[in-house]
């Protein structure tokens, strides 16, 4: 065989090869380990119902993830005008599951008498982000109607 052709075979042959090697952007998995850190939280959305006031609901959170699974977080939160809560509150707890698409939930258990919280979650910009929407609280949905993006306080560069 000569030379020429060796070479455009091998040619060939890389370019097959490159064609079926994963693309690593398509490709990344997530784990609890990617959810780490503290995280600037902004919540908003409405209360339906329930115990206390009704109406509109913000708020801003501080939420420290361990990596593993587990999290506590001190909030401040109004709704309709009327502070709920405040940052001097005991922390909640919490525990959090990422799935390997990014997706996870995790359910905060708070201690100044508000119901336990079940959100389902996206994780994006490499964990730098986290945007959650309320899917129960107290075990019932249709009480809250509210989401919440958290940005990572001091994320790796």
């Amino acid at each position: 065989m000569n030379r020429k052709y060796i070479q455009a075979l091998a040619a060939v042959a890389v370019l097959a090869l490159a064609a079926f090697a994963p693309c690593s952007a398509s490709a990344a998995v997530c784990t609890n380990k990617m959810l780490a850190g503290a995280y600037g939280v902004t919540v908003q959305g409405t209360k339906l119902g329930g115990l206390g006031f009704v109406g509109q609901q913000v708020g801003v959170a501080l939420a420290t993830y361990d990596g593993n699974g587990n999290f506590t977080q001190i909030d401040t939160v109004t709704i309709a005008g009327n502070v709920v809560s405040d940052f001097t509150h005991t922390p909640a707890t919490g525990t959090y599951t990422v799935n390997s698409d990014c997706t996870g939930t995790f359910t905060i258990n708070f201690t100044d008498g508000r119901p336990t919280v079940v959100t389902n979650f996206v994780l994006v910009d490499n964990g730098n982000e986290i945007d959650s929407v309320v899917i129960s609280a107290g075990g019932a949905q249709g009480i809250l109607a509210t989401s919440s993006v958290g940005k990572k306080r001091f994320p790796a560069h």
